[in-house]
């Protein structure tokens, strides 16, 4: 009869690991701790409840810690920062109210005047209102003879919302008629092109004339 081997073998956590706190920490005090006091109004501003603040701000500023790592140093960070808040403040806000036994049937439409038309959004935080205010004159050129639902496809997800956001956001405004994530892929592939066809890599009007039918 065999001998039962018992593996002494013990699952690595790698978030305690010195390598990855280190790397963390140093990451999280380049580009989150400056943005401490734009991060604490927007708890306060996305919070349901004042009493909700302080809890939602830890809450944001550990996951900020835990997910530090993905964030690209070449995409504004302070974009970033309010759309990695609003949805942090949001779930710990849903989740307490599920907790209390209260409604939670919240869904996009709940949100709707939230996502189209957001007045806590910073000046300095890229939308589709602002937009032409952090790009180059060539780039906002060649962006705004986009059609307007190809435009504001790309500015989306330039300001860090995923393609379920955006097509949820297109279809509350009814510029979507289903909720079709490949239409927006599709919308966004187009419009991508017309940029590299359009632009060098240095972000320069490449002088030639557009055919007018060629504009998505």
């Amino acid at each position: 009869m065999g001998t039962k081997v018992h593996s002494t073998e013990q699952k690595v956590d790698v978030d305690c690991l010195p390598e990855v706190i280190a790397r963390r920490t140093a990451l999280f005090n380049q580009y989150v701790l400056p943005f401490s006091n734009m991060i604490y109004k927007l708890c306060k501003d996305y919070s349901w409840s004042p009493q909700n603040v302080e809890e939602n701000y830890s809450e944001v500023m550990v996951n900020f810690y835990r997910r530090i790592e993905t964030y690209d140093p070449n995409r504004p960070i302070r974009t970033w920062i309010h759309i990695c808040v609003k949805r942090q403040v949001w779930a710990c806000e849903r989740q307490r109210n599920a907790h209390n036994n209260k409604s939670d049937d919240n869904d996009i439409d709940d949100y709707r005047d939230e996502l189209l038309n957001d007045d806590h959004v910073s000046e300095n935080v890229l939308g589709v209102d602002n937009w032409r205010e952090h790009y180059s004159p060539d780039i906002v050129e060649v962006i705004d003879e986009l059609k307007p639902r190809y435009r504001d496809a790309l500015i989306l997800q330039e300001a860090g919302y995923s393609l379920k956001e955006i097509a949820e956001m297109e279809y509350a405004k009814g510029s979507l008629k289903t909720l079709n994530i490949d239409t927006i892929k599709s919308r966004l592939r187009l419009a991508r092109q017309y940029l590299r066809n359009n632009l060098t890599k240095d972000g320069q009007r490449i002088p030639h004339q557009t055919d007018p039918e060629d504009v998505p």
